[in-house]
């Protein structure tokens, strides 16, 4: 089994110099996974994946700095050299309201039409992946993922503070990639985030094998990220970079 992870987009709250925001595609064999799809995302998706190519999205909240780029993608696919099928895009459920605010109410159902709405709930299954969801502690309704291919797991936090619900989404899995909004460097974090070393904490009660710290605040130093976290997590631990690409195993 071969199941990669590649990250698209890491910045957190705005797209940095040279960086998308949080985006990250998952694939499985032939199977592929995006979550979340950020402003300047779909840019770096295409590198991989034509927009046919496309199995799901997935996306943990509804603040534009995560989904921003699915209009792009829905609209690559809308005017495609053939009729694609709906996109499956599981969400928030205020997801189609969020994005219908800015289109015309006219073509309001032509944007519905081109996707298959699935919302967070039970556990959802989509062609090579399994996700179960459990909700964030971040403003607005917001989910965390834990997301198994075969016996591969990933967890993606999204936004959050510290929760309960992350250690049990993050249990054993291979990988967790953890929003690290803030460093040491910042006298005090805005509430819905986490501290690079809270990510670290979660990592190491969670036993996750590897860490990938994401979401960083641009104007803040990656290195202090790092050096936050591995004074508290005893495992590997890396910073989320564009066109990384990780295998799990």
């Amino acid at each position: 089994m071969d199941v990669t992870l590649t990250v698209l987009g890491s910045s957190g709250g705005y797209s940095g110099a040279g960086k998308a925001c949080s985006s990250y595609l998952l694939k499985n064999g032939e199977q592929s996974l995006v979550l979340d799809l950020g402003p300047g995302a779909l840019s770096n998706l295409l590198k991989y994946l034509e927009p046919d190519g496309v199995g799901a999205v997935a996306l943990s909240h509804m603040h534009f700095d995560h989904y921003a780029d699915l209009y792009s993608l829905l609209t690559a696919r809308r005017f495609w050299h053939c009729e694609l099928p709906p996109l499956r895009v599981i969400a928030p459920s205020d997801m189609f309201d969020k994005l219908a605010c800015l289109i015309s109410r006219e073509n309001r159902q032509k944007l519905k039409d081109l996707m298959e709405i699935m919302e967070w709930g039970d556990d959802v299954a989509v062609p090579g992946f399994r996700i179960r969801a459990l909700r964030a502690k971040h403003p607005g309704e917001s989910w965390m993922l834990r997301v198994s291919a075969g016996d591969r797991i990933l967890c993606y936090s999204g936004d959050t503070e510290p929760c309960e619900n992350l250690i049990d989404l993050a249990k054993g899995a291979d990988l967790l990639i953890c929003d690290s909004t803030f460093t040491s460097d910042r006298e005090r974090k805005l509430e819905g985030h986490m501290l690079s070393s809270q990510a670290a904490q979660a990592a190491e009660e969670a036993g996750a094998r590897r860490l990938l710290l994401t979401h960083i605040w641009p104007t803040l130093r990656e290195s202090v990220a790092i050096e936050d976290a591995q004074a508290v997590y005893s495992s590997h631990v890396d910073v989320a970079r564009e066109h990384m690409k990780i295998r799990l195993q």
